[in-house]
């Protein structure tokens, strides 16, 4: 059997990322056809992913996977705090809501997403709370004051799809690019450095090199700290399968390729944006040896950048919330440096446990 690609073992947690982008597939990934999906992938003991709703009731052009999920379905608010507190119990610190349809949640409760994290923020004392992928509506005015909370991080996957107006109507998306930006510039109102990510679908059937264009131009606008590229492929059963026009190989290759040289740009001008911020990282156990007895490990900011720094072998700063100052940028993460307080407690904490274990 060949061998399409190599992955070092230093770029295991990017492997899915990875083989999204750079593998030629013959059918898109469900990633890029249910809204639901969360972009987040992770490792270790300290996150956990809880799904609280299933079904869609929208029928995107492309997407066949609501159809086979059915209805929507939510869990009772109950249900999920019993989960996630007993998910606190076992030492995790940081909660994923995800689901089919997310932005619905308990709509045939009688209740909404708002009410799902309000009583989470109550009734847990989970360090961290996150959102899934969101489609990009049914924003109410109390989800942006939410995200004053700091419990909540600043950090929303809103799948865009296409930033031309005339292709979401093609894809029976509900947000038109206008009410998108409106609800980016909000969120950045409440938050700085805010990140946004999204998804993108390239070579959508019909589109023109203008429609190209101002999508290209509506991504540059909105300025997105990662973006995942999916190139159309039709599925049977859509009804974008169905819609004439469909784009050459060629042309879809070329569009992939322009981009990603952009997402790359944009995700690198993101990352300066943050340089010299201080942030909490919770840190992963994940680590990558270095020179005189170090080893540098990795964590995740509030508004999930990668952060590392460099400790002692003998150290462990895993599931840790620790101040961190981020200094530089290096290769796909920040290099950050424990702020003197923070890293005091950390070493006095280090010193603490080792004698609880001598005594």
């Amino acid at each position: 059997m060949g061998v399409d690609m190599v992955v070092r073992n230093a770029d295991k947690d990017r492997l899915v990322e990875r083989a999204l982008t750079e593998l030629s597939m013959e059918t898109m990934p469900e990633m890029s056809a249910e809204p639901g999906e969360s972009s987040l992938f992770t490792r270790g003991r300290q996150r956990a992913f809880v799904k609280v709703q299933d079904g869609c009731r929208y029928r995107c052009t492309f997407c066949i996977v609501t159809i086979a999920r059915g209805e929507e379905a939510s869990r009772p608010i109950d249900a999920v705090i019993e989960d996630i507190n007993t998910l606190h119990t076992q030492g995790i610190n940081e909660i994923i809501l995800t689901g089919v349809h997310l932005g619905g949640y308990g709509s045939e409760l009688g209740y909404t997403l708002c009410d799902l994290i309000k009583a989470i923020l109550e009734r847990t004392e989970i360090s961290r709370l996150r959102l899934g992928s969101l489609e990009p509506w049914e924003f109410s005015d109390e989800f942006f004051e939410l995200f004053s909370n700091p419990r909540l991080m600043p950090h929303l996957h809103l799948p865009l799809q296409s930033g031309a107006d005339s292709v979401l109507r093609r894809m029976a998306r509900r947000c038109k690019t206008e009410e998108f930006a409106a609800i980016v510039k909000q969120l950045r109102q409440h938050v700085p450095h805010f990140n946004i990510t999204t998804d993108i679908i390239v070579g959508f059937p019909g589109e023109t090199g203008e429609e190209w264009q101002q999508s290209v131009d509506f991504i540059k606008q909105i300025g997105f700290g990662h973006i995942h590229i999916f190139t159309y492929s039709s599925r049977k059963g859509t009804k974008a399968a169905t819609l004439p026009d469909h784009i050459d190989s060629n042309t879809k290759k070329q569009r992939s390729q322009q981009l990603h040289t952009l997402a790359n740009a944009m995700k690198l001008e993101f990352y300066q944006d943050n340089i010299g911020q201080t942030f909490p990282v919770l840190w992963e156990g994940y680590s990558e040896a270095c020179s005189d007895n170090k080893k540098r490990v990795f964590g995740y900011t509030p508004n999930y950048l990668r952060a590392a720094v460099i400790i002692h072998d003998d150290e462990s700063l895993e599931n840790q919330l620790v101040n961190t100052k981020l200094t530089r940028i290096n290769d796909d993460y920040i290099v950050g440096e424990m702020t003197t307080s923070a890293e005091c407690r950390f070493r006095d904490r280090q010193a603490s446990e080792f004698q609880d274990v001598a005594v």
